[in-house]
């Protein structure tokens, strides 16, 4: 009986594991034309207008501003990019904009760069 509930209490804990990562990814999707708007207000001065890390201090800043038309940058997935702007990039200028930006607008801001990967 007690394996029996450790296999349940296991399936339970995948399962919810899995459908949290769904959600996750399904709360990425948001509205490009809402977050060309939040794009243009905060990322543009690094990204650039095309997203090809050539903004005004995006050239400026060591290592470069990420080129979203990369081909390396269009191998990484919407979970990874939404990952890179909640937790920003470690040894770069990339901060951290969980906490300053609603979720709903990191998620608008993402279908916006997913976009310019095109």
């Amino acid at each position: 009986m007690n394996r029996r509930w450790i296999a349940m209490a296991l399936f339970v804990c995948v399962f919810s594991a899995l459908l949290l990562a769904r959600a996750r990814d399904a709360g990425a999707a948001g509205d490009a034309a809402r977050g060309k708007a939040i794009y243009e207000k905060h990322c543009l001065v690094c990204h650039g207008p095309q997203g090809k890390g050539d903004g005004p201090t995006g050239t400026l800043v060591k290592p470069p501003a990420a080129d979203f038309t990369s081909e390396a940058s269009k191998k990484k997935s919407e979970g990874q990019l939404l990952e890179t702007v909640e937790k920003g990039r470690l040894g770069t200028a990339m901060g951290p904009w969980k906490g300053l930006l609603p979720p709903a607008d990191l998620g608008d801001v993402l279908a916006y760069v997913m976009t310019l990967r095109k």
